[in-house]
This record gives structure tokens, C-alpha cells and sequence, in this order.
């Protein structure tokens, strides 16, 4: 069933809690999910909270081309990066992610990016596709993470 989710820039630091909880399980503590580019020039990072105010998903955005995959979007365009992205299990099919997502786009739109990429976790790959990203590279694996491609929506 789809709810009605409120969608904002959060801090970086925000984001560790869900971080934590959706993609790095792994780790000892929310307060290691933190990635080097979380606080680079042009960052910015989105909370999507259900309506009792919690904070169910979040995603990154960073304006930075895939240099694993450098030609897979056209030069001399202007791209951002969508990382770490999730939502908690119990909002998961409800529309978070999607209000997410849409966020995302709407204000990368806002800024001139003309396209929006992202290192899918297979297990998203349908997810992304419903959200208009096609892939644009062949699988690869991240380690401790599992099976990836690189998909790229134009904006």
C-alpha cells in the first residue's frame, strides 16, 4: 500500500542510522557508515520520513562521473551520482524510495544535471528500471556487497 512520505535534504550524519540498518549491517556501529565524499563540495543528502516523522530511507548525491565505467554516459554532460541508497524493511513497496528518487531528480534538474547515476545492488535492478534508469554497464562485484551494474537515468 502506498503512504504519503515527506522528502528533505538531510545532514550526512542523519543518514548513518539507515545506512547502518539497510546496507551495512556488517559494520560495528551506525557511526562507521560514512563515505569520503559525504561532506565534498556539491553533496547533498535526502531523507524520506514517514508520517510520525522517522526517518524511513535516505540516498547521497554527489556530483562525480563513475571512473570504474567512464564512458558509459556522454561527455561533457553534467552528471551527479546517486549512492547509498535505502529504506527500512517495513516501508519497503510503499513508495519512499520513489519519493526519493523523484527528490533526487527533481532538484539535480533544478541544478542543470542532465543525467543521474548509480552502482545498483542487483537486488534494486527492478526497483531503478521501474524508476526509468536503464543499465549502462555488465555486472561487477563489490566485495563484502555482492553483484552490481552501473545505471544511469537521463534527466
Amino acid at each position: 500500500m502506498k503512504q504519503k512520505f515527506t522528502t528533505s535534504f538531510i545532514s550526512a550524519e542523519e543518514t548513518c542510522p539507515v545506512r547502518f540498518q539497510v546496507l551495512w549491517p556488517h559494520k560495528s556501529r551506525a557511526e562507521e557508515c560514512t563515505i569520503d565524499v559525504d561532506h565534498s563540495i556539491g553533496a547533498r543528502h535526502v531523507g524520506a520520513f514517514d508520517e510520525s516523522g522517522q526517518l524511513v530511507g535516505v540516498c547521497s548525491l554527489f556530483e562525480q562521473t563513475s571512473e570504474r565505467n567512464p564512458k558509459a554516459l556522454p561527455s561533457g554532460e553534467a552528471v551527479y551520482r546517486l549512492r547509498v541508497m535505502g529504506t527500512t524493511p517495513e516501508v519497503r513497496g510503499s513508495g519512499a524510495g520513489a519519493s526519493i528518487v523523484e527528490f533526487a531528480c527533481a532538484w539535480c534538474r533544478e541544478q542543470g544535471v542532465e543525467w543521474l547515476w548509480c552502482d545498483a545492488r542487483e537486488v534494486a535492478f527492478g526497483f531503478y528500471e521501474r524508476m526509468g534508469f536503464d543499465f549502462v554497464s555488465g555486472a561487477y562485484q563489490v566485495p563484502e556487497i555482492g553483484t552490481h551494474r552501473m545505471m544511469a537515468r537521463k534527466l
